[in-house]
């Protein structure tokens, strides 16, 4: 297919003259900061299967457009199907079934981010992040995936879905606490805080802090580094390194996510943390009671 939402090419190794090995993966949609939107998430799973049989990519970085990394989940295309948008939003000629329709669909976005988000973080070939900015939510849960995660002095990272009304659903709840501890991975998630990046440096979250403008060619400088070892090597070594490091990944894992951010977009909550957000309010949380408080009316 035609990428959009994502720009793919494969660079040539400069330590190896005419061997092409090192994947860049752009995140394309900088007039939103790359917020991570339907077609991005179908882009990426179709993306990661090409990559995962592209055996001459050894090294892969993956940055953001403009002025960013990633905004995290795009709430703008993600409001009105769930009814937090506008009110006379038309998803499409589903005569009696559109409610139900939106609801399909809506599970069906999940279901096709945590497909892309397990086939990226199984490719082969070592991933590293170039954090160019912002990367929060979704953004950041990107970065976790990774193998190694270099950042800008410019970037802000955090994981903002609790207060939005969401929950980590592509493995941030798993992999975040391995890389700065339970406490600080629960403060982040539980906060929404956004930290910078010398504290992520400070705390474990990235391995690697660059001026801004020096970013890419440094980290392209890492992946050829990384590229001109041996091929079988390289795999086997990230082969290792993730068995041990998925101890605790499994299918049931990712079908609690799943079932936990299925039943949380369904709730009023939901969709007042989607509308607080883009009206940048404060949200008024009434669950789990919602329509029926002891406390009083509701009017979501």
């Amino acid at each position: 297919m035609e990428y959009k939402a994502l720009k793919w090419e494969i660079r040539e190794n400069p330590n190896n003259p005419g061997e092409k090995s090192i994947g860049v993966l752009t995140l394309n949609r900088p007039d939103f900061l790359n917020a991570v939107d339907v077609r991005m998430r179908v882009e990426l799973d179709i993306l990661c299967d090409e990559i995962a049989h592209n055996s001459n990519v050894k090294v892969m970085i993956i940055t953001g457009e403009g002025r960013g990394f990633s905004a995290g989940g795009d709430l703008k295309t993600e409001a009105d199907p769930l009814g937090a948008g506008e009110e006379d939003f038309d998803f499409g000629n589903f005569g009696a079934y559109k409610e139900i329709a939106s609801l399909f669909f809506n599970d069906l976005r999940h279901q096709v981010l945590q497909r892309a988000f397990k086939k990226f973080e199984d490719l082969p070939c070592i991933v590293i992040a170039a954090i160019n900015g912002p990367a929060v939510g979704i953004g950041l849960e990107i970065c976790t995936l990774c193998d190694l995660r270099f950042a800008s002095d410019k970037a802000k990272l955090g994981e903002v879905a609790v207060p939005a009304g969401f929950l980590p659903e592509s493995g941030g709840a798993r992999n975040l606490p391995k890389l700065v501890g339970v406490g600080k991975a629960i403060d982040m998630i539980l906060t929404g805080k956004i930290i910078d990046a010398n504290e992520a440096l400070e705390i474990g979250l990235i391995e690697k802090v660059f001026p801004h403008d020096d970013l890419l060619d440094e980290t392209f400088a890492y992946a050829a580094q990384v590229a001109s070892n041996p091929y079988l090597s390289v795999r086997y070594a990230k082969d290792l390194v993730r068995m041990y490091w998925n101890h605790n990944r499994s299918d049931e894992g990712w079908a609690k996510e799943f079932a936990a951010i299925q039943e949380i977009t369904r709730t009023g909550d939901c969709r007042e943390g989607i509308r607080a957000f883009l009206e940048k309010r404060p949200a008024d949380y009434k669950g789990p009671y919602y329509d029926n408080p002891p406390f009083g009316g509701s009017d979501r």
